[in-house]
């Protein structure tokens, strides 16, 4: 079974500081790219233990150095680097799965930790874990697997039902704006890797019995921005693109693989 697995930094135990613990210039920025590492070795873990014979990650937190320490990446797992957070990179319908590891919950979510991101696809409002899902399906891939705080969990299980989430963390404040510090309530890292490994080692009992998430074509993708200068420098590396108003741009497509991500 070859499995791909999406890295990201908002949905880890321990990790509910942007400015310190996400950004490459954070003070705690390493003590978070070892915390994601350790989850994503627990990941690895549970999968093999349920079957997985190849599993290939991406570290989808940004630019070198990423949210990945590749030095104490678990021996069985490739890693793809340097490719930026433009989609998850390489994945293509050799896979049999895709998992999803330390993901975080669409923007303007109630009781959220660091929630963001966010866009319309076919009129349905979607974050990242949704277009992870979809680019995945557009390969016929199914996402049977996600971790992160509760809120991440429940977006990922309204769109797929059936897929294995682990919850490793919950805000505690009912509403938080974009990526600002808040109440939260983490497992100890120790135990979010016993709930990731465990719910890893289940979801892959699932490959088969999840369907891929797939949209019909014809492809309507709405990219809100919160300012206009950045719709603007969409506008002009995407010059197909549609402006809706100052704010907002449109892709339209029969062609999942040309929206942009």
């Amino acid at each position: 079974m070859k499995i791909y697995v999406i890295c990201d930094l908002e949905g880890v135990a321990g990790v509910i500081d942007h400015r310190q613990q996400c950004r490459f210039d954070g003070p705690y920025y390493d003590q978070a790219r070892r915390l994601a590492t350790l989850e994503l070795n627990a990941l690895v873990e549970g999968a093999l233990e349920g079957g997985a014979t190849e599993i290939v990650a991406w570290d989808g937190h940004g630019p070198f150095p990423g949210g990945i320490d590749a030095e104490l990446l678990h021996p069985e797992c490739k890693l793809i680097m340097g490719a930026g957070d433009g989609g998850p990179v390489a994945l293509d319908s050799s896979y049999d799965a895709m998992f999803q590891c330390g993901l975080h919950a669409m923007a303007d979510t109630e009781k959220a930790v660091m929630c963001h991101g966010g866009w319309q696809l076919n009129g349905r409002p979607i974050g990242e874990i949704g277009m992870n899902c979809a680019i995945a399906g557009s390969h016929g891939v199914p996402c049977v697997f996600v971790s992160g705080d509760r809120a991440a969990a429940e977006e990922a299980q309204a769109l797929v039902p059936t897929m294995e989430v682990a919850i490793v963390k919950e805000a505690l404040a009912p509403t938080v704006t974009g990526l600002t510090e808040a109440p939260a309530i983490s497992l100890s890292p120790e135990q979010a890797r016993r709930v990731i490994r465990d719910a890893a080692r289940r979801a892959m009992a699932r490959i088969g019995e999840v369907w891929p998430l797939r949209f019909d074509p014809p492809y309507t993708l709405r990219w809100p921005f919160t300012e206009a200068r950045f719709a603007d420098q969409m506008l002009a590396s995407h010059p197909e693109a549609i402006r809706i108003d100052p704010l907002t741009v449109e892709f339209r497509s029969d062609d999942f693989s040309t929206l942009p991500k």
